[in-house]
């Protein structure tokens, strides 16, 4: 029962009944639904239980989610009343204006629910309305159009496609907020058709277009010009509709509880698992240590041993060059370039075993004894100007063929080490399961300068919801050993650096090269800034850049390789990391600094200087406010009055997550035309930020309010310092942006147009 209307007196229940006599109401009207979350269209569910009966449509169209409310009871109508009707639904996640994704339908698979008379039509509306002969719809309904122009759009498309027993449902007729105009359109249409307006649940306009419609629904639209009759039916249909609205509500919270009854169960036994498996790692760790020193004096023994046989070894090579035989054979010597005055071949030999060390270049350290035993003075010899060149660059790619493996996707990255999972490297990992999902083939992770740690691969698709079910293998291409690669392996690249290595081992058009920063601005005009302007030139190679606004900047600036083959995402902050927490009553407000001294892109010395200034003139007085900085390699610094900030390096992700939902005002500053992560972090966790205008970045406002962009100079960055502390105090102002913010918090929808292009 719905308690919010009062009850019906003998007057108007005879009033109600009178009203109720022509429509041939049955037992529909009090049908529940199968079970589904509870919401506003549930309050309909009674009308449109009616409707499907006193209509019996032969054909229902429903423009919208094909898992939504609407359509899911017009199918459960049709099923529970054994009628012979053809119900279709129009797209999935499309906008307010209809525009849905192209793609095949599939009209001999059963649709949403599982109906067999259910299809889904998963093509653009122009497209849709051609497979539909005029007069073939009973009953359409326009769902999900909240604004005037798209309801209107699409109530021309489809006017001819409805038969003469044609009616149309229009919902939020009776809402009146931004970004709802749909009351605008009924009231133009019902002026000129046959109609009757429901107000509860936001409202639902039911029109008639139909000139052989059954007698209930005749005896519906009448009643619409009688002011009692129509005050009747929308009473009857109002209870109906708010008692099945809170049988829903108890339904779920019902579900909630035994939910909640069940996770703290198995909270309580994953605590109980998890002080045993800390104790077991205690254990196993006392067994590794032990272990570790066994070991370690295993191999002073062992070193003990070589450098015995390294002085055996020389002792003999003294005896060789001093014998008659070597005086003899030093022309045969010569001829074969082995002699120890050649330092050409002795640099080329070098040279060779460099390519295998860990850094090109670079002799093997087994390599340097052994070339002082057999070749004295010449492991010290000058390189050759090629081998110098090669020791000044990033190590080339160590690769060799294999055959018969399956095509793979890598994953070729300097660390993925607890240290580097902030932003990029996340990134990244995020990227290389989903297109390996995608494309449905095995995923290697290749790391260059820190061997892998696997732990941290899963950390991170766990953090952001991401699953991945198939093994990933690990390899640490620094360590001299070469990596399997077959002919149509992809490889993707982080850095110009890893896709200069890799240009060097694999083909070009195998490589995916996922840039997020110009990075061309890490260094001075020189090698390596050529280096990487020919890498980004490269046209061979195909780039995934992170945000439309790096893109749109590389390309002006005339990169030719972004310009040739490029596609952009926007990153994703998921709620489960990213989410505001409110805190308890505090003392004092935070104010969070991104400090990296040793990047010079974040600008740690302005930094300091809109710091010092924003402390002195009073705008973060220390009061009021507590200073945290966060980064890495931060020195020990005094602020103004002597004041310490709490400094914090090299967080784990959890923890750094937590700070930052802790954080009422941030400053994070990147001298590059990209927004970057900080900034973003901290807003999706509900902060007030501030960052500064670089090129094209102007202002932030299409991600969130909360993010003020002030030019770099010291003057204006203490005026949005003020603004930001003033807006962290405006609470309601400051919930406000967050709520409307548009920062994406879905990786898989945020990737979907990458993967699109990638595999199309």
């Amino acid at each position: 029962m719905d308690m919010t209307l009062p009850p019906v007196d003998a007057s108007d229940q005879h009033r109600m009944d009178l009203a109720l006599r022509g429509l041939a109401i049955g037992p529909e009207v009090d049908w529940m639904p199968d079970p589904q979350p509870p919401a506003v269209w549930h309050e309909h569910l009674p009308f449109a239980f009616w409707l499907v009966r006193a209509l019996r449509p032969r054909s229902i169209l429903e423009l919208g989610a094909p898992a939504g409310i609407p359509y899911a009871v017009f199918c459960q109508a049709v099923e529970r009343l054994g009628l012979p009707t053809r119900c279709y639904a129009l797209g999935r996640g499309g906008d307010a204006t209809g525009r849905l994704r192209d793609a095949a339908p599939r009209p001999d698979a059963p649709g949403p629910g599982g109906h067999g008379f259910s299809t889904l039509i998963q093509l653009a509306p122009e497209e849709a309305r051609a497979q539909f002969e005029p007069g073939e719809l009973d009953l359409l309904h326009l769902g999900g159009l909240r604004d005037e122009e798209g309801a209107a759009a699409a109530f021309r498309t489809w006017r001819d496609a409805l038969s003469d027993r044609g009616v149309v449902l229009f919902d939020d007729t009776n809402l009146r907020e931004r970004r709802f105009g749909v009351w605008r359109l009924w009231r133009e249409l019902r002026a000129a058709h046959p109609h009757f307006e429901f107000l509860h649940g936001q409202g639902l306009g039911v029109l008639g277009l139909g000139t052989a419609l059954p007698e209930p629904l005749r005896r519906l639209f009448a009643a619409s010009a009688e002011a009692e009759d129509a005050f009747a039916i929308r009473r009857f249909f109002a209870a109906r509709g708010a008692a099945v609205r809170d049988r829903l509500q108890l339904r779920a919270l019902q579900a909630r509880w035994a939910e909640a009854e069940e996770t703290a169960f198995a909270d309580r036994g994953a605590a109980l698992a998890e002080r045993d498996e800390a104790r077991g790692r205690a254990d196993r760790a006392a067994a590794e240590r032990d272990r570790f020193a066994a070991e370690c004096a295993a191999l002073r023994s062992e070193r003990d041993a070589m450098q015995g046989e390294m002085r055996h070894a020389r002792a003999l090579q003294d005896a060789m060059l001093r014998s008659t035989s070597w005086r003899i054979t030093r022309p045969m010597r010569i001829a074969i370039g082995l002699a120890r005055r050649e330092p050409a071949y002795v640099a080329r030999l070098k040279h060779a075993l460099g390519r295998a060390a860990p850094v090109a270049g670079a002799l093997p350290a087994p390599a340097v004894p052994l070339l002082e035993a057999l070749l004295p003075g010449t492991a010290a010899a000058a390189p050759d100007a090629l081998a110098y060149v090669a020791a000044k660059l990033p190590a080339p790619m160590v690769t060799f063929p294999e055959t018969a493996a399956p095509r793979r996707l890598t994953l070729v990255t300097d660390s993925i080490n607890a240290g580097h999972l902030f932003g990029g490297v996340g990134t990244a990992v995020v990227l290389a399961a989903l297109l390996a999902r995608r494309m449905a083939v095995p995923l290697r992770v290749v790391t260059r300068t820190e061997a892998p740690e696997p732990r941290n691969f899963g950390t991170v698709l766990a953090a952001h919801g991401i699953r991945h079910d198939a093994n990933v293998e690990f390899l640490h291409g620094g360590n001299g050993r070469g990596v399997p690669m077959g002919a149509e392996d992809l490889v993707l690249t982080t850095s110009w650096w890893s896709t200069w290595a890799a240009l060097r081992a694999v083909r070009p058009d195998r490589i995916l090269y996922l840039l997020q920063e110009d990075e061309r601005m890490f260094y001075p005009a020189g090698d390596e800034q050529l280096r990487c302007r020919e890498v980004l030139d490269d046209t061979r190679v195909r780039f995934i850049v992170n945000t439309a606004a790096l893109r749109d900047h590389l390309i002006a600036e005339g990169v030719r390789g972004v310009a040739h083959d490029s596609v952009a995402f926007e990153p994703a902050f998921p709620e489960r990391i990213y989410h505001r927490e409110r805190q308890p009553a505090r003392e004092k407000r935070r104010f969070f600094f991104y400090a990296r001294p040793n990047n010079d892109r974040n600008l740690f010395l302005r930094g300091l200087e809109a710091v010092s200034a924003a402390i002195e003139q009073g705008v973060l007085p220390a009061r009021e406010w507590s200073y945290h900085f966060v980064g890495k390699d931060v020195p020990r610094i005094l602020l103004p009055g002597g004041i310490e900030p709490e400094v914090s390096q090299n967080l784990p992700w959890a923890s750094y997550a937590a700070l930052i939902r802790s954080i009422d005002v941030g400053l994070s500053l990147m001298f590059t035309p990209h927004p970057s992560y900080p900034p973003l972090d901290l807003a999706a966790s509900g902060a007030v930020v501030v960052t500064n205008r670089f090129g094209p970045k102007v202002t932030l406002d299409q991600y969130c309010r909360n993010i003020l962009c002030a030019e770099s100079s010291v003057e204006a960055l203490v005026a949005a310092l003020g603004e930001a502390a003033r807006l962290a105090r405006d609470e309601p102002q400051r919930e406000a942006n967050f709520k409307a913010a548009r920062i994406d918090r879905d990786w898989e929808a945020a990737f979907a147009p990458v993967l699109d292009h990638l595999t199309a």
